[in-house]
């Protein structure tokens, strides 16, 4: 199963909420995100079904005042054993959902939806098409989290490695078989906007806003979120059409690999996306210096055990001296007994 684009504006909730519960950033100055365009998201409670607010805006504005000075983004996976306490609300395998923090309390937010008691079919009831709306409706539902799973929340908040995280990345997706082809896209260089090359190229970018706020620098975290989503892109392709250069199909094997290779490019970006959620103002990698060709190499060490002797060509001059004259003392003794021997007749 695909990722869910839904991640984008989870991402610029946290990312840009942070900052407005921070007081860097005014919510006037991003409540029209584009990322938001024909969304409309709402936040209710899992338990009375009660609507809380009917707007991001509000929403935020609410948990301020609650106190709240942070949210954080966490994997899924993290609630895989949690029961539903509301049979009359299926949550949805969303990959990602928000946590607030209330002190020692901390809330999550999970997309789900309200179930008609009157509609038993599996399937969601498809409205006639001049009915259907344009807008993706979601609804956040409010869930306390208990103490286990709260302490599992605060080891994704442990600041990340970013060089680990890059060498990971690089070996396991873009040194792949799978990846050989793949080309980054031009505009790494640029902050990650969330939307497709063609909205890139029509439009003038310059009215949009990054998913992460542009007075953080961030510069790996757009770099990669921008190769992620190309070579996601780009492996779909092949999947889609399974040929090689030459015209000619892949094998069933090949094609099994790039399914394969598909789900672990979504695994390892749902992963990403919660690191940069979390901790995008340290987005940064290490200054990787290279040794200047003009300054001498460095002499390799010989260590040496003080138990043993030190190789000859290591041997001091004062030690070759020393060795010397115990030879021409040891001469000149057997010269003196040879000649004694001889005056007395031995």
């Amino acid at each position: 199963m695909a990722l869910d684009q839904i991640w984008k504006q989870q991402l610029t909730l946290v990312s840009y909420g942070n900052e407005f519960f921070a007081q860097r950033l005014d919510i006037k100055q991003w409540v029209q995100h584009q990322v938001f365009n024909q969304h409309q998201l709402a936040f209710r409670d899992l338990h009375n079904q009660h609507l809380l607010a009917q707007h991001f805006q509000i929403w935020l504005e609410a948990l301020k005042q609650q106190g709240v000075s942070r949210i954080s983004l966490h994997h899924a996976s993290l609630l895989e054993k949690e029961q539903n306490p509301n049979s009359n609300v299926e949550l949805l395998p969303i990959s990602h959902f928000i946590v607030s923090h209330h002190g020692q309390k901390k809330i999550a937010w999970i997309f789900g939806q309200e179930l008609a008691e009157w509609y038993l079919a599996e399937e969601n009831y498809t409205f006639p098409p001049l009915q259907q709306s344009q807008l993706r409706h979601e609804t956040y539902w409010r869930f306390e989290l208990n103490p286990k799973l709260s302490k599992l929340v605060d080891q994704d908040l442990n600041t990340p490695n970013w060089d680990d995280i890059e060498a990971y990345t690089e070996f396991e997706l873009f040194e792949n078989k799978c990846a050989q082809g793949f080309s980054a896209p031009e505009q790494t260089e640029m902050p990650y906007f969330g939307i497709t090359d063609h909205a890139m190229q029509s439009l003038e970018y310059e009215q949009y806003l990054p998913l992460l706020p542009n007075h953080l620098p961030a510069t790996y975290a757009h770099q990669t979120l921008y190769r992620l989503e190309a070579l996601s892109e780009y492996i779909q392709t092949k999947i889609n059409h399974p040929y090689d250069e030459q015209g000619e199909i892949l094998s069933p094997e090949i094609q099994m690999n790039l399914r394969h290779f598909s789900q672990k490019v979504d695994e390892i970006t749902a992963k990403f996306i919660v690191k940069v959620a979390n901790h995008y103002t340290t987005a940064q990698l290490s200054v990787k210096s290279k040794p200047s060709p003009f300054d001498p190499e460095p002499q390799a060490q010989v260590a040496i055990n003080p138990r043993t002797e030190m190789p000859y060509a290591q041997q001091s001059p004062n030690t070759n001296k020393v060795s010397k004259f115990n030879v021409l003392t040891l001469i000149i003794i057997t010269l003196a007994i040879c000649l004694a021997a001889y005056y007395w007749g031995l």
